[in-house]
């Protein structure tokens, strides 16, 4: 049995990537904050260093082979790597509408790393032949609900660039709460692996989303989460992924200098 399930998935793997930099320079910070006070200005700088630094380590993909004591899926398993596709890919076009309505490179980064999620949760659909829902158009989708939430969103944040990162906080909340239930439903370990990841992910965008709005004098209050649990998130510190699945911290409490102060980024 044993044999026969490594033989079958040969090659297949989990692009488990922990790419979800928010890397946005100083330089590029510099512009989109030019007409906001020299403070705004070196709060964005402040935070660029560790965002790219953290850009620049979590490129690289692993590569994790089927667990071979893994049963077949339980069905709200099943529905749920259903229902991940479609959010990774729903948070992927709403940032790529806002990159392009705004030109403001949190939604650009934040995008490209969507992409690898969608990407990853595509893995688990290979891995046990489940029927893709993705339409592979932007702005489509199979699932209702999905699709409602896109058109809300969108409009929303068409009307300012405030509204539009206020948008993106929102699907990063609505992602973890999804993704905190969806683990607490399965023991499948590859699973577990393929949404930690995304669930650490989703905590560091909606720090970066939180971040970039303090710097328009924006407070962001969250919509679906409950404050204590959302201030543990934009409180700590950004998170990184190791090989094991699992996360480092990384504090910024010994960082003074300016441009060497590590502040709020993703892995």
């Amino acid at each position: 049995m044993k044999t026969s399930r490594l033989n079958r998935f040969a090659g297949i793997f989990l692009a488990l990537t922990v790419t979800t930099g928010v890397a946005v320079s100083s330089n590029n910070y510099k512009k989109e904050c030019s007409k906001r006070t020299n403070s705004e200005i070196d709060f964005a700088n402040q935070n660029s260093d560790l965002i790219q630094e953290q850009n620049n380590l979590n490129t690289k993909t692993d590569l994790l082979f089927l667990a071979d004591d893994n049963p077949g899926l339980l069905a709200e398993e099943k529905s749920g790597i259903l229902l991940m596709r479609e959010e990774e890919k729903m948070a992927r076009d709403v940032y790529g509408y806002f990159y392009d309505k705004w030109n403001l490179n949190v939604f650009q980064n934040i995008r490209s790393s969507e992409n690898n999620h969608y990407n990853a949760v595509y893995s688990l659909i290979n891995m046990y032949e489940l029927e893709d829902p993705s339409t592979e158009v932007t702005g489509t989708f199979t699932n209702a609900t999905i699709t409602e939430l896109y058109a809300r969103l969108i409009k929303a944040g068409s009307s300012s660039v405030q509204e539009a990162l206020k948008a993106g906080a929102f699907i990063e909340e609505y992602d973890i709460l999804d993704l905190e239930r969806l683990l607490a439903e399965t023991k499948n370990s590859d699973i577990q692996r393929v949404y930690g990841n995304l669930l650490r992910a989703s905590r560091n965008h909606l720090r970066a989303f939180v971040s970039v709005l303090k710097t328009y004098e924006v407070e962001y209050t969250p919509e679906l989460m409950k404050t204590a649990d959302f201030t543990s998130i934009i409180e700590s510190s950004t998170e990184r992924g190791n090989p094991n699945g699992q996360h480092m911290r990384n504090g910024n409490k010994n960082c003074k200098k300016k441009g060497n102060r590590k502040g709020r980024g993703n892995t």
